[in-house]
């Protein structure tokens, strides 16, 4: 969650000002004296206590005795105290955590010393615990939607009926179906993923159901399909919406009747999967439009939960942000101990188009670039640094050109690739925009050594 200040000020002014300046990435709260402060400290974790004792008329006696009480219930928090250093007659107070200084003379001034306190802060100190585990089987729960998914995810995995995964690309639905079949009965059994999006038409059905011998040209051996294989486990389908007609019944009939058939086969085969389907797409539009058979739909949605995208959990993007510096600086052998306030509010104010797979995508290469101890917005993408609050890039498209001589498989390979790159790996995004279908960008893909 996001950092907490805490402003002493007989003042409301200063609060205010810090308010309307940092209202969207910190909590501000205001109160008038040092003893209101004490009551606040013990009920709330604060990262910066902003202190104005000229206006404080509460206390007498010993600042040393009160600083401590305060850092005894938030030993990490920063507090500057604005005073006269001469006028305090305790015993040196300035340390790592508490400095004296003048009173800001301009809002400026107050708004730059809270960017440089809060750029210090240690990364992880402005998660919350809250009554959802943060990390949930690699899920970085944090935010009211993220916490929702959760508590659907441990409902799900009580009982044993198909799930129907939704949510754009990148949102993480492979997590939350993983993270199902983990706190499962079916945990200790096998887990299958399949992206039905970047499988080839023509082996799809060999491949989820298997073949016998002779089936068709080149079926040497007899192959058992993902069913067979993952049998008394958990079978996930992704992108289930790229089906066709023909797989659509055998998996129908796999839900209706626990059996299926292998391709070239007449012997009925018993299987006990739980299926757990992903889609990025209006099932029901599909349907609707004779693209995706009805009763499929009504059987792989016996429980069904949707994965907001990154723009509607706002707040957890300082969360994210950090697991993934933390993740990547093992990878990199980079030391980097802060994010400043501006690099979190680029991230914050960022469209997401590929949610929270661009935003790992876009913190792995910070951190490989990043020099030094923090995380300035220098080392992030341009698309990120230049985009404007309504929308859009205040930045030239990037522009893609070619040699004469060049083959028409290098230039393909190139534009597919800088696509790709220009907006943060969202593959339906990509195919509208190159005008071909979403398969046939996997097969290019594929082709191009891409995947």
């Amino acid at each position: 969650m996001m950092p907490h200040i805490l402003v002493i000020d007989k003042e409301l002014r200063p609060g205010a000002l810090l308010q309307c300046r940092f209202g969207a990435d910190l909590k501000v709260k205001s109160v008038h004296c040092i003893q209101a402060a004490l009551k606040k400290a013990i009920t709330r974790k604060i990262d910066l206590i902003i202190w104005n004792t000229a206006t404080d008329e509460s206390l007498e006696g010993d600042y040393g005795k009160t600083i401590a009480m305060l850092l005894h219930q938030n030993p990490r928090t920063k507090i500057v105290i604005f005073a006269d250093a001469k006028s305090i007659t305790a015993p040196p107070l300035c340390s790592e955590n508490v400095c004296i200084a003048s009173p800001p003379a301009s809002q400026e001034e107050l708004f730059s010393l809270v960017e440089r306190k809060l750029s210090r802060l240690p990364m992880q100190s402005s998660i919350a615990e809250s009554g959802v585990p943060i990390d949930f089987e690699g899920i970085i729960a944090v935010s009211l939607p993220m916490q929702a998914v959760i508590r659907q995810i441990m409902d799900a995995a009580a009982v044993d009926i198909p799930v129907l995964i939704t949510g754009e690309t990148g949102t993480g639905k492979d997590l939350v179906a993983a993270a199902i079949h983990r706190r499962s009965q079916r945990k200790n059994k096998p887990y299958i993923a399949v992206n039905m999006g970047a499988m080839a038409r023509e082996l799809i059905a060999s491949e989820m159901f298997g073949h016998e011998r002779g089936a068709y040209t080149g079926a040497q051996e007899t192959h058992a399909g993902i069913f067979e294989q993952g049998n008394g486990g958990t079978v996930f389908l992704d992108e289930v919406a790229t089906m066709d007609e023909k797989s659509q019944i055998s998996l129908l009939r796999i839900l209706e009747e626990k059996a299926f058939r292998r391709v070239g086969g007449t012997k009925s085969i018993g299987v006990d999967v739980r299926v757990i389907a992903a889609t990025n797409e209006d099932l029901e539009t599909k349907v609707a439009e004779k693209r995706f058979r009805e009763d499929l739909f009504y059987r792989l949605n016996v429980f069904h939960i949707r994965v907001p995208p990154l723009r509607e959990r706002i707040s957890g993007i300082t969360a994210l942000t950090n697991h993934f510096v933390s993740r990547y600086c093992a990878v990199y052998k980079k030391k980097v101990d802060a994010v400043s306030p501006e690099t979190y509010r680029l991230l914050r104010h960022y469209s997401w188009p590929g949610n929270v797979r661009e935003l790992k995508n876009a913190v792995q290469t910070s951190v490989l670039l990043v020099e030094g101890n923090e995380l300035t917005p220098e080392y992030l993408p341009p698309r990120i640094r230049e985009f404007s609050a309504d929308g859009t890039s205040t930045s030239r498209e990037p522009v893609c050109s070619f040699k004469v001589g060049t083959t028409l498989d290098s230039a393909e390979n190139e534009l597919i690739r800088m696509t790709l790159s220009h907006i943060g790996g969202n593959k339906k995004l990509g195919a509208s925009i190159l005008g071909i279908s979403r398969r046939a960008l996997y097969n290019k893909m594929r082709r191009h050594g891409l995947i």
